[in-house]
């Protein structure tokens, strides 16, 4: 019996991960100079860990993997001439800002940044695409920090 439901529950993950990752849409935000290349929530399956980045900007181990959490995988690369020290991107899905994700470091120009932050949940109903197939979940940039501190701000920003 334990067996079967452990099989069940797999066999649920890779079908909600498939509509996710087929739903995800990679999307630009102009005159940010960071290119996203992936942008993709989901639930990692019990077992599964790695390290990951809280919504501050933190790195935490495997040890302290938190399966509870739904995570937002984003793949980028810093177009500026100058390294960036901090990128802020925001998950809208249905023209809704839906998570924020804060990323800190040292971001050379032309380096391509994979990282994983944790993100609540819940927000998995609400990003599915709409019936008409429309406004699927997309990542946009918030904010960059460079290395001399200045800041580029989206002035159009999801809300």
């Amino acid at each position: 019996m334990k067996r079967s439901f452990l099989v069940v529950q797999l066999a649920a993950a890779f079908v909600f991960a498939m509509v996710l990752g087929a739903s995800a849409q990679v999307q630009q935000t102009p005159f940010s100079n960071i290119t996203i290349t992936q942008c993709n929530p989901h639930i990692h399956p019990a077992g599964v860990s790695h390290p990951w980045i809280d919504p501050y900007g933190f790195v935490h181990q495997i040890d302290d993997f938190p399966f509870s959490e739904a995570f937002l995988a984003v793949t980028y690369t810093n177009m500026a001439a100058q390294p960036a020290t901090a990128v802020d991107f925001g998950l809208v899905s249905r023209g809704d800002l839906i998570a924020v994700a804060h990323d800190t470091g040292t971001f050379s120009p032309g380096a391509v940044i994979n990282h994983e932050f944790v993100i609540n949940r819940q927000i998995f109903p609400r990003i599915l695409p709409d019936p008409s197939g429309n406004n699927a979940p997309a990542c946009a940039v918030l904010k960059v920090t460079y290395a001399d501190g200045s800041v580029w701000r989206n002035p159009a920003p999801p809300l």
